[in-house]
């Protein structure tokens, strides 16, 4: 068992994640039930990270969920144009 943490410098700070969150869109829970969505800050964690690392998704520590998971918010933010308005 892999208890390595990320540090905290790796993560958004409060400051900016106050900025980002109300730009994110609202999602609703599914009707048909199913996986619970991934923690956006922990989404746009782990989009930080890579972007800032170089590290391909599938690399991702697992603390900041899957790298797929990741990898389909930052496509669906950067098509609706987040990242133009951060």
């Amino acid at each position: 068992m892999n208890t390595k943490r990320i540090d905290e410098a790796w993560r958004i700070p409060d400051e900016l994640w106050q900025r980002i969150q109300p730009l994110l869109p609202k999602y609703r829970r599914s009707r048909k039930g199913g996986r619970p969505r991934l923690d956006l800050r922990k989404a746009m964690d782990g989009i930080f990270y890579v972007l800032r690392t170089g590290c391909q998704w599938k690399a991702l520590p697992p603390e900041f969920g899957s790298g797929s998971a990741v990898h389909a918010y930052f496509q669906e933010w950067t098509r609706r144009g987040l990242f133009r308005r951060l």
